[in-house]
């Protein structure tokens, strides 16, 4: 199986869509088609492997535990407490916070909490108060780090040291490609030498210390959904791409064009959630078999 790095799929993308690569019209929509297709896949398919287990630290007779700024779940699934006691990871009940209000008012009895509600995208109330600074493990649906997906950068040092505002997940030999810097030079691509830490590589290049910081891709990125659904990617891209060349309504030149792309997606789409559903044996009969029509009798 062949999937996509971020160069093939602009590749692909513009031969179907009949552009130079190099147009600058169609650079300038690469990233927000790249965002449409991702978020449309990861609304459409409930992703196993989007799941995502977090650590936290709660507060000694505080009713709420604080997520991670920036909230990494797009939905928690579960929230568990380790009990000192037992050392086991026991597993909190959702409820609203209503009820958590009812059952467990502020200054009730603090003990090891057994519910929790969520609040806000960043706050779970918990119930009972926890009596001590528990440990929780929190796990739900995450965002996959899109292609070609590099945080933005902080500065660029001559010697060509770039370091960046976050983890970048770069490796050498990984290519990554630089714009809108000034000097100029630091605007070409390069190829990872070394990588310092987290958050900063050296490429080669003699340009003196950049004084505009511009913006990176990593150019040979792949991820998940390029790598494993590169079909569902390229058909849920082609409707976006509709839009970019003025065919996405009856009035347009091929008002066919976007439904011959969705239509399309649609078909392939039905394929992944069934893929998704064996994962996870919720699959026929709750087991990690696909349908069988002829079976006689049905599971």
């Amino acid at each position: 199986m062949t999937g996509l790095t971020y160069a093939t799929y602009v590749s692909q993308i513009a031969t179907m869509a009949v552009v130079p690569t190099t147009d600058p019209n169609y650079q300038a929509v690469i990233p927000s088609m790249i965002n449409y297709a991702e978020l449309r896949m990861q609304r459409d398919i409930d992703f196993l492997n989007a799941s995502g287990s977090f650590a936290y630290t709660g507060t000694a007779g505080s009713a709420s535990l604080q997520l991670t700024a920036g909230y990494p779940f797009v939905t928690v699934e579960n929230v568990g407490v380790t009990d000192p006691a037992t050392g086991y990871l026991e597993q909190l009940t959702p409820i609203s916070k209503e009820y958590l209000y009812a059952i467990y008012p502020i200054g009730t009895t603090q003990s090891v909490p057994k519910f929790f509600a969520p609040f806000n995208d960043n706050l779970m109330l918990l119930g009972p108060i926890p009596d001590q600074a528990y440990s929780y493990t929190v796990v739900g649906l995450t965002r996959f780090q899109s292609l070609g997906y590099l945080p933005s950068v902080v500065s660029a040092y001559g010697g060509g040291l770039i370091t960046f505002s976050a983890d970048h997940g770069l490796s050498v030999g990984n290519s990554i490609t630089l714009s809108g810097f000034t000097p100029s030079g630091w605007n070409t691509t390069f190829t990872v030498i070394a990588v310092q830490s987290s958050v900063a590589v050296t490429v080669t290049t003699t340009a003196a210390s950049a004084t505009v910081v511009g913006t990176a891709v990593n150019e040979s990125d792949s991820t998940f959904i390029s790598t494993y659904l590169p079909d569902v990617f390229i058909m849920a891209s082609m409707i976006y791409i509709s839009a970019y060349q003025r065919n996405f309504g009856k009035l347009n030149d091929d008002p066919q064009m976007a439904v011959s792309y969705e239509s399309q997606y649609q078909a392939l789409l039905k394929g992944a959630v069934i893929e998704e559903a064996r994962k996870k044996f919720e699959a026929s009969a709750w087991t990690s078999q696909g349908p069988a029509p002829v079976a006689t009798p049905t599971r």
